[in-house]
């Protein structure tokens, strides 16, 4: 707790309060568009089931990645619109890029929003305006907002990956910091693209954002929890399998001054249709059942 609230030292009071369930969830949809290649089998099955299995599930903010095409995000949201009133999508600016491919869903209204493009990016990614979609929503019986930033971040295996998606992170914090509400606490989920099981990038993660990883503070390994698997079946061509298995999505938290949300739990999300994964990512869903309150006197 006194690393969430960064106070290593000094007095800190809490009075843990239960609160209505509140949960969240993310997942990289892999719907491309040109001038890359879609690399599943059934695109319409694709979405489908991720409506079904949302509409199942029902957190309170989901966060899509890579849903390029403005139909395809259109379609998901008017399928769930009963649900998930509320919405961003995006980033995007006026110019040839492509949107940043990212659709945030929400069951409670949206109090304040914000999005940022990374103008740093490398290879193929440079094609799509990646970055980070902020929201503030007041989850039922939470006596602070909770903000929410979802994000698609730089692919580190291009040439310059490593250096360019640690300096997104960079701007990432400063975007946190400048929108935050500092007495309530922040979500920050989606692929992050930093692989999880690498000590060396996992510190870069922690350090430049100042957060806790959610899939750790729950007692499972750095190294666990993979959401990019060489055994995935979603591919059409198994020769596009990764070499290796990484942890790239990610739902972290830090702590605001006043209020701390308390995990409940987290899983990876394993979604097949017909015997077949539908992506090439697999999601992740958190979940909190409580909340600490924190006095300083």
């Amino acid at each position: 707790m006194r690393k969430l609230l960064g106070r290593p030292s000094g007095p800190v009071k809490l009075a843990v309060r239960r609160v209505a369930p509140f949960s969240v969830m993310t997942h990289n949809m892999a719907l491309l568009v040109s001038p890359a290649s879609y690399l599943g089998t059934d695109r319409d099955g694709t979405i489908a089931e991720i409506v079904a299995r949302i509409r199942a599930l029902a957190p309170d903010v989901v966060g899509l990645c890579e849903v390029f095409a403005d139909g395809e995000r259109t379609r998901i949201r008017n399928a769930l619109r009963d649900l998930y009133p509320h919405f961003r999508e995006g980033p995007d600016e006026d110019d040839l890029e492509s949107d940043g491919g990212l659709l945030l869903l929400s069951r409670h209204p949206i109090l304040a929003a914000d999005a940022m493009i990374f103008h740093a990016c490398d290879g193929w990614d440079c094609l799509a305006n990646k970055g980070v979609i902020h929201i503030r929503i007041q989850p039922v019986s939470w006596p602070t907002p909770l903000d929410i930033f979802f994000s698609h971040m730089q692919d580190i295996e291009t040439d310059n990956g490593v250096g360019t998606l640690y300096s997104q992170l960079t701007t990432m914090n400063n975007f946190i910091v400048a929108r935050r509400d500092p007495a309530g606490s922040q979500i920050i989920m989606g692929d992050l693209n930093i692989p999880g099981e690498n000590p060396q990038h996992r510190a870069q993660l922690y350090d430049r954002l100042r957060l806790v990883d959610c899939w750790i503070l729950a007692g499972n390994q750095a190294a666990s929890g993979h959401t990019l698997v060489i055994e995935n079946n979603f591919y059409a061509d198994p020769d596009d399998r990764p070499s290796s298995n990484h942890r790239l999505d990610y739902v972290l938290m830090r702590g605001g001054t006043r209020l701390v949300p308390i995990l409940a739990d987290i899983e990876v999300l394993k979604f097949q249709r017909n015997g077949r994964f539908i992506s090439d990512h697999f999601g992740v869903h958190a979940s909190f059942d409580k909340i600490a309150l924190i006095s300083y006197t």
